[in-house]
């Protein structure tokens, strides 16, 4: 019989992914917000998309930066599990999801094909989230106990 060790991962890799994939999301939950109240009848989508993806641009540099700082002190610490912080990453999902559809509907794209963007960013979403959640924040929700 062979053993299988599973790696545990440091606060640093988890905080490295946590940071990414909230700048990556970030456009799309602005999005979501700014459709919201309504902010395409004041300013021009294509401007208000821009300044968005200028200011997450900087964002993304100096949390970079700062991730560059933290980064011993950040691998020094280590969980067993990771389940609050992989709730977020479901939570900034969930925004992320509508935000990209705003966003093909800022873009001018036909209201017809936003069922079919709307499953297939679903889908790749989930896929990737389940494979985050088994590898790096121990929280397999698939497997029995």
């Amino acid at each position: 019989m062979k053993l299988r060790k599973e790696k545990i991962y440091s606060h640093y890799e988890v905080s490295f992914i946590m940071f990414y994939w909230t700048m990556i999301c970030f456009l799309p939950i602005v999005l979501v917000f700014s459709f919201t109240f309504d902010v395409d009848k004041v300013v021009d989508p294509s401007l208000y998309i821009l300044i968005v993806l200028g200011v997450n641009g900087f964002v993304t540099i100096i949390g970079s930066i700062i991730l560059m700082f933290k980064k011993n002190k950040l691998k020094r610490q280590v969980k067993a599990h990771y389940r609050g912080e992989f709730i977020y990453l479901i939570f900034v999902s969930a925004f992320a999801i509508l935000g990209f559809v705003v966003l093909f509907d800022y873009l001018d794209g036909n209201r017809d094909y936003i069922a079919n963007i709307l499953v297939f960013i679903s889908a790749l979403t989930l896929i990737s989230l389940g494979y985050l959640g088994r590898k790096y924040f121990k929280f397999d929700y698939i497997k029995r106990k």
